[in-house]
């Protein structure tokens, strides 16, 4: 964030910073590589300045909640400025969770220009609440104090343990059914060694067992299947004069999209275990400049020695130099280089280029628009394996990104946002793929107790080349879908929520033609300040058009939290 002198001044780049972090957490293009797709490295760029930000204030001497229900409002209220971005993302994601295309989930959809990437799930709508940040917290609803503190250590622990009876588990037109636990421990720790000097922990880690099939699991083989989910963090923090340095490792165990080389289906997945160790720099240069640096080292690697192809180190160095004279608009100019480098010839490594402008203005006191465009250039080696052991790519790019958000806050109850863009990002099956998309989303507290939320998706994928091989796996493919969530606080402590998925896929191999009609039903109870429990059933209902690949699949699942 940049510093600001006056209380106006700062106030208005607050709201400006409201509007541009919701921008970035309703559906949008977050779904790329950092360090190659440009939307990426901004969102980045936008989180770490937020966290250099909170850096100036004191260590909190407990973990907040995220939301709280005020009856008297009608609203979800944060209980810190801070949280009340993270409380608007939990609300906004929460239609989202029955289509995002995580483990298990059912869903079909995945985005194209995001299979590439082992940052994250490969969705069409963003999930994690911050790049530093596990993509779930065990308590996104419940509110209160929950703190232990061992010695210096401030620790905050949440354990979800839930049971799932999921009647296909691979939605397959032949349906296997199993049972399913489910163990996930949250912890968010800190230990301020200095004023200035902080070491911290954010971490979501978890244990999968398939009771009767564990050879259905995504990866490994069922019995003990360890999650680590993405943007589990380890970070020390340091203060020195003007500059706020952050060196952090994150970690991640997960299963990725597998649509490399063949007409395969989107269900299609196989385990990663991914590490980002990098060192960020933000220097608060004056009171209008501010220069951040990031340098991010990247290993990947496959779970399992049949899709060892896709093993990869990536060694990225980007920056974002922003001018902001009045604290209430934003000039800026980003980008870098990365390297990207496969263990295997199967993939060609490549040198990739991107940098470009953007601008963010408010209008107004609800309203920010923000607008980023500039080139992209990949250059990648000759391949050494051709068709049909790899796709033998020897396109290179030379092309341009650009990004356009609009966001308004209407009022406490109404808020919404559009995304569109157009930008490049690694592929598994070619080189590349270029994707034009377009982003809607709304929320609304509909009335006292009630809110409801709206969100579309458009995706417009051609990958840079199609194996020859498989003259009908085309992989050009056109995604739209909506999603629809209704929640309603019943009593103080029960809350109802019910949504709707559709999706379709449109591609020239009729393998991948699709719909998808999805359906969810929650309850959520709270048992006490620290404890709840939930019920949930999904049943989605795929219809591959053209082909006799239908499937089914219902999904029961109670789980219990606790924070401690």
């Amino acid at each position: 964030m940049l510093i600001t002198h006056s209380r106006s001044a700062s106030h208005s780049f607050h709201l400006l910073l409201l509007a541009v972090a919701a921008a970035c957490l309703v559906p949008q293009q977050l779904h790329a590589q950092y360090g190659v797709s440009p939307s990426q490295t901004s969102n980045f760029f936008n989180d770490f300045r937020n966290r250099s930000s909170q850096m100036k204030k004191s260590a909190p001497a407990a973990r907040s909640g995220d939301v709280v229900y005020d009856y008297e409002k009608g609203a979800y209220v944060s209980q810190e400025d801070q949280e009340g971005f993270q409380s608007l993302q939990q609300l906004l994601r929460s239609d989202r969770e029955i289509s995002q295309p995580s483990v298990r989930s059912g869903s079909s959809a995945f985005a194209a220009r995001s299979v590439g990437d082992y940052t994250s799930y490969s969705g069409q709508y963003s999930q994690a609440l911050s790049y530093f940040a596990p993509t779930y917290t065990s308590d996104p609803f419940m509110s209160g104090k929950r703190n232990m503190r061992l010695g210096p250590v401030n620790v905050g622990l949440g354990l979800y343990q839930a049971f799932e009876y999921n009647s296909n588990v691979r939605r397959t037109p032949v349906a296997v059914s199993d049972v399913i636990s489910s163990t996930l421990l949250n912890v968010s720790a800190n230990y301020r060694i200095t004023q200035n000097n902080v070491l911290s922990l954010t971490a979501g880690i978890g244990v999968d067992h398939y009771f009767d099939h564990p050879e259905l699991a995504a990866y490994g083989n069922g019995n003990y299947l360890l999650n680590i989910l993405p943007g589990s963090t380890l970070a020390f923090d340091i203060k020195a004069g003007p500059v706020y340095i952050t060196i952090y490792d994150r970690v991640s165990v997960r299963p990725a999209v597998n649509n490399a080389f063949i007409g395969a289906a989107n269900n299609s997945s196989f385990g990663v275990f991914q590490n980002d160790f990098g060192i960020a720099a933000n220097w608060q240069i004056n009171s209008a400049w501010a220069l951040a640096v990031n340098y991010t080292n990247t290993i990947s690697k496959a779970l399992d020695s049949a899709n060892s192809q896709f093993n990869r180190t990536m060694n990225s160095l980007h920056a974002s130099l922003t001018y902001s004279p009045t604290a209430t608009w934003i000039l800026g100019t980003e980008g870098g280089v990365s390297l990207l480098d496969y263990d295997e010839p199967t993939l060609n490594d490549a040198t990739m280029f991107n940098w470009g402008m953007f601008v963010s203005v408010p209008i107004g006191k609800s309203t920010s628009v923000k607008l980023a465009g500039g080139l992209q250039i990949f250059n990648f080696e000759d391949p050494t394996v051709i068709a049909p052991a790899g796709p033998g790519d020897t396109t290179d790019l030379n092309g341009y990104y650009y990004t356009f958000t609009v966001t308004n806050q209407l009022n406490a109850r109404f808020s919404h946002t559009l995304t569109l863009g157009h930008e490049s990002s690694i592929n598994l099956a070619s080189n590349y793929i270029t994707a034009n998309f377009i982003n809607y989303g709304l929320s609304m507290v509909a009335w006292k107790g009630g809110r409801f939320s709206l969100s579309g998706y458009y995706e417009r994928a051609e990958p840079s080349f199609t194996n020859p091989a498989f003259p009908g796996a085309q992989f050009d493919i056109t995604q739209y879908g909506l999603d629809f969530y209704y929640t309603h606080q019943l009593t103080s402590k029960l809350r109802l929520g019910t949504g709707y998925h559709w999706g379709r896929a449109d591609s020239v191999a009729i393998a991948q033609d699709s719909d998808q009609h999805g359906f969810s039903v929650d309850l959520n109870y709270t048992l006490s300040s620290k404890a709840g429990i939930n019920l949930g059933y999904r049943y989605f209902i795929t219809d591959s058009r053209g082909v006799n690949n239908d499937s089914t699949q219902s999904r029961v699942i109670i789980g219990f939290n606790y924070n401690f």
